[in-house]
């Protein structure tokens, strides 16, 4: 979400609209707005007398426990993002466990580094089959 309007503009703008200098759309205009901003401010300073934005909502409280991710992460500190999830929710009660993502989000919020293969020999890229003949 944008931040808001200043408040200066928003003044501005229901002064202007409030003054008669014009209709919502040709306030907008003049000020490079949208007239359903221009409304909706006009609306606010009726109902509460004040232009002033309404606090940003929304967002939501990570799921994670983060007590908890830095002792398993602090027991097992060379393991994979699976292996700490799955620590991490032998830990919890069944209704706050979490999948891997939401692991993983929590991890890196906090700063920490993680692999991202499981451990083990990396397969090397061989070619399938040889080659059956010189080329010319």
């Amino acid at each position: 979400m944008p931040n808001p309007s200043p408040i200066e503009l928003r003044k501005r703008a229901v002064a202007a609209y409030e003054a008669g200098e014009g209709s919502y759309e040709r306030v907008a205009q003049r000020f490079s707005l949208c007239s359903r901003s221009v409304v909706r401010w006009v609306a606010r300073v009726r109902d509460i007398g004040s232009v002033a934005p309404l606090k940003k909502g929304g967002g939501w409280q990570s799921p994670v426990d983060l007590d908890t991710m830095h002792a398993v992460a602090g027991e097992k500190p060379d393991g994979t993002v699976e292996e700490l999830t799955r620590a991490y929710n032998r830990r919890v009660p069944r209704p706050h466990r979490v999948h891997r993502s939401s692991f993983l989000r929590a991890l890196r919020r906090t700063g920490y580094v993680f692999k991202k293969n499981v451990r083990g020999p990396r397969r090397a890229s061989d070619p399938t089959s040889k080659p059956s003949g010189s080329r010319t």
